[in-house]
């Protein structure tokens, strides 16, 4: 007999990230002009907790240290880059997130390192490289989307 599971595409946990991802950068990005990075980061953290919270064990603390990154990476950049935010916030961003987000993951599927390398391309692509309403949202969230699913549905659970 044939395991259709591992034949097919997660494609509704494609979809659903990609949706987190983008409405919650929308919303910061409509609704808040003082600081929408961090809001809109907060909002994304808290969509994309509700896209886990049946995948991975624990997964209110995804939302709580993908906040807390991006309110760190938000400081970092504007007390020590203020000049050259704007270029480095993609990889700056990616970076701390994927390292936050990786610290999760690593307890759930094998190969999580890469989620760092992906988070940085990722939000370098739609941060600093094609900012724009919605692309800086649904670009990040395409990307680390598809290789989240890659990495549930290659991986073995390491929690089983």
């Amino acid at each position: 007999m044939t395991d259709t599971k591992s034949e097919t595409m997660d494609w509704a946990l494609w979809f659903y990230w990609i949706m987190a991802t983008t409405l919650g950068w929308l919303f910061g990005s409509m609704f808040f002009n003082g600081i929408p990075l961090v809001i809109s980061g907060v909002a994304i953290a808290g969509l994309q907790w509700a896209v886990l919270y049946k995948r991975i064990q624990k997964a209110w603390r995804w939302a709580a240290l993908s906040s807390i990154g991006w309110m760190i990476g938000y400081i970092l950049l504007a007390i020590f880059f203020p000049a050259v935010m704007m270029l480095l916030i993609g990889p700056v961003m990616g970076g701390i997130l994927g390292l936050v987000q990786w610290f999760l993951l690593k307890r759930e599927v094998e190969w999580a390192g890469w989620w760092v390398v992906i988070s940085i391309m990722a939000w370098t692509t739609g941060l600093t490289l094609m900012p724009g309403f919605l692309t800086s949202g649904a670009l990040p969230g395409a990307l680390t989307g598809l290789t989240l699913v890659i990495l549930f549905r290659y991986s073995s659970s390491k929690t089983s």
